[in-house]
């Protein structure tokens, strides 16, 4: 794992709407690595590797490219600022939580969320994230002028990794970018009999937006997406290398592809709830095959998300494994339109 380029990839700014800045570090890895690089009008980016067959099929493998944030909803006359959470995120998780907001000038502002005292004192609980707010060291004047309802914020939290273990803020879907751009690294030189369409969907985290606009884009006959499966019900545990989705709430997958797929590389089955860029990209067009695949991940959309590289190692490996077993026959042969013809 290259976890200089990933501590890059953590350290960019990346919630949703907002993820042009890691964008950038993606597309300029892929250039070298890609025959084409393709968008989305939200600001998705694919490597296209292509093949030289004329009939070729395209598999599609999806990151996540956005991040876990806020909104500023207030600029207070204090200086003070209310802000909503643009995903489900735990509100007693924020206190006291470095944070950056990203203005309408492209430029950064560092704060702290708090808590008012009052309420501090009188129970010591976050119920909502309305007895929050963000300081930044701003009178109420510096802060109307540079900071306005709108704003995206996102954890500022400093990348660590010892050991083979990694912390960092937004780590969840930059592991899973690192994933995508090590493995054309790896098959930079290969000739493949489909195309393969590997990258980063915008807006994914904030109920999966970019994987309807990704698919009509890419127009996968068939798609992998790479996933974080939370560890916070001990279901799955850090070391568990591979993990398969089975079933979430929002996809079925499909079944010829996950059979050929566990079969062909050593997973450990998830049964959950949460859904992922499957859940969407498998009923775009005319349906898409998908199943989901990926690693551990402690404190799922926290500011301290945790896992380890070894275990990102273990899915690079197991999908170029994957990939060099697939041609475009077999692709097309994970839909099920034949049986109803």
């Amino acid at each position: 794992m290259n976890t200089e380029r990933l501590k890059r990839l953590c350290g960019s700014f990346g919630v949703s709407s907002g993820e042009q800045a890691a964008a950038h570090i993606l597309q300029e890895a892929y250039k070298p690595l890609c025959d084409e690089l393709k968008y989305d009008r939200l600001g998705s980016v694919f490597a296209i590797k292509r093949s030289k067959n004329p009939k070729a099929a395209t598999l599609m493998l999806a990151s996540p490219l956005d991040e876990a944030g806020l909104m500023i909803s207030e600029v207070k006359k204090d200086g003070t600022l209310a802000f909503i959470p643009l995903e489900s995120i735990a509100p007693a998780s924020l206190l006291h939580q470095r944070v950056r907001i990203l203005t309408r000038e492209d430029t950064y502002i560092d704060g702290v969320i708090g808590m008012d005292k009052k309420t501090l004192e009188d129970s010591c609980e976050v119920k909502s994230a309305e007895d929050l707010f963000i300081t930044c060291g701003l009178s109420g004047q510096e802060a109307m002028e540079r900071i306005h309802p709108g704003d995206l914020v996102g954890y500022a939290s400093a990348f660590a990794e010892q050991e083979g273990i990694v912390m960092a803020k937004a780590l969840f879907p930059r592991v899973l970018n690192e994933v995508t751009l090590e493995l054309l690294e790896k098959m930079k030189d290969e000739e493949l009999d489909f195309h393969l369409a590997a990258g980063g969907v915008a807006q994914s985290v904030i109920g999966y937006r970019g994987t309807k606009t990704a698919a009509y884009v890419i127009r996968p006959d068939a798609a992998i997406a790479l996933t974080g499966f939370d560890t916070a019900k001990r279901k799955v545990q850090l070391g568990d290398k591979v993990i398969l989705g089975y079933y979430d709430r929002q996809m079925l997958p499909s079944q010829a592809l996950l059979r050929d797929f566990a079969g062909q590389v050593e997973t450990k089955e998830h049964f959950g709830l949460l859904g992922n860029d499957g859940s969407f990209i498998h009923k775009t067009l005319k349906g898409t095959p998908s199943i989901s695949a990926g690693i551990a991940v402690d404190h799922l959309g926290s500011a301290n998300e945790i896992c380890r590289t070894s275990d990102a190692d273990a899915l690079v490996d197991a999908l170029v494994f994957y990939l060099r077993t697939l041609d475009s026959e077999k692709i097309m042969g994970f839909g099920m339109g034949d049986v109803h013809g």
